[in-house]
């Protein structure tokens, strides 16, 4: 053991968590501020990992992560763990966001990395909502203070003190009738044309910032053939009835300053991560209201599947990290109830769910702990949350 770190365990002898008789616990200290407890429920079958985290301690980052530090890509968490390059070191570990597994793997939601805003959108890019849903999202800003809330997009291109025009999406698809900012952190150039549409794209070059607002000039002319590169800057891409407002953007002959972020506004968000729904909201379960606001359908709620989740106290001092194995004779997994009732059990006060499935893992100390459902092992997923502490000495 590291540091004197420490092992115990509880076996078989008392009902505890869940108000179902735990057949064994065992609890673990990583590192300070950072305890892993794995607990078995043979009535279940439960298998269940929790990482707790102490955001009070020192040099404790959430860092959310995409595949291969890239907008698009599939890859496990164990891997984003093991090619993380500091500063510090990765403790632990889950899988994030759902994402489009036939559609590049984009995040399906809102995404901050190290406070960067790198997709955003107004409604969840989700292929099997019933109706333009927002999704909760969690997020954690810069003073370790975590959130959970229905985030949305909020962009706008600033032309002068009487006149600005909406920017409706950010590294996303144009809608039917809207205006996409496409920056860097999207690749190297626009989204090449997959469903017929040829938006209208205006180049532009980055010249600074100033606080929240980032300025451009106009760097070259409006184009509906090949896509714009991005490696200057950024660009503008519009569809339907938005056109008009992108020529007069390309006509304005001036900067163009541009802000982008999300509202409800908080303090300073470093890091926002979504999923889908919420579960807990100040201590009380909201699944009956998942349905109506976030479109979740009955069989994802009440059946049994592999699930990861996030959650904090009511002190939004202590973060729980939670995956329930699953699709197995020795794990069942959990349905939402289920798994809702568990985390109040274990004192969260504000939770929600992650993908789950073939995607939930967890990784601890750099090894994958939980045991993933896919056949082929871990899967290969879109996004990861990372919990980050200083190198030990």
């Amino acid at each position: 053991m590291r540091g004197g770190l420490f092992v115990f365990a509880l076996c078989a002898t008392s009902t505890g968590l869940f108000g179902q008789q735990t057949d064994s616990s065992t609890t673990r200290a990583v590192v300070p501020g950072v305890t892993h407890r794995r607990i078995v429920i043979n009535s279940g079958p439960f298998r269940i990992n929790v990482l707790e985290v102490d955001l009070r301690q020192p040099g404790v980052v959430i860092r959310a992560v995409r595949a291969n530090d890239k907008f698009f890509g599939r890859e496990t968490v164990s891997s984003m763990v093991q090619r993380y390059a500091g500063p510090g070191r990765v403790a632990g570990a889950i899988n994030g966001d759902f994402f489009h597994i036939r559609a590049e793997s984009e995040n399906e939601n809102n995404l901050i990395i190290e406070g960067a805003l790198i997709k955003g959108v107004r409604f969840t890019d989700s292929p099997y909502d019933r109706f333009d849903a927002v999704h909760s999202q969690f997020a954690v800003d810069s003073a370790n203070h975590p959130f959970i809330d229905r985030f949305m997009f909020a962009g706008e291109a600033i032309l002068s003190r009487s006149r600005s025009i909406r920017i409706d999406r950010l590294n996303s698809i144009p809608p039917a009738n809207g205006l996409v900012l496409y920056t860097s952190a999207f690749g190297d150039s626009e989204p090449r044309d997959s469903i017929g549409r040829h938006p209208l794209s205006l180049p532009l070059e980055r010249v600074g910032q100033r606080g929240d607002t980032l300025i451009f000039r106009v760097a070259g002319g409006l184009t509906t053939n090949d896509p714009v590169s991005l490696r200057r800057g950024a660009a503008l891409a519009a569809e339907g009835i938005s056109r008009a407002d992108l020529r007069e953007i390309a006509r304005s002959g001036r900067a163009v300053r541009i802000v982008v972020g999300l509202v409800p506004v908080r303090a300073r968000l470093r890091t926002v991560m979504g999923g889908w729904p919420r579960l807990i909201n100040h201590g009380k379960s909201v699944l009956d209201s998942a349905e109506r606001l976030e479109g979740t359908t009955p069989s994802f709620s009440r059946d049994r599947h592999p699930r990861t989740a996030i959650g904090f106290s009511r002190d939004s001092t202590r973060l729980f990290l939670v995956t329930v194995d699953g699709r197995s004779e020795s794990a069942s997994g959990m349905s939402l109830p289920e798994l809702t009732k568990f985390m109040l059990d274990l004192g969260v006060y504000e939770g929600m769910n992650f993908d789950g499935g073939g995607s939930t893992a967890m990784v601890v100390d750099g090894k994958l702990i939980n045991s993933p459902s896919d056949k082929t092992g871990e899967r290969k997923v879109g996004s990861g949350l990372l919990v980050i502490v200083p190198n030990l000495r």
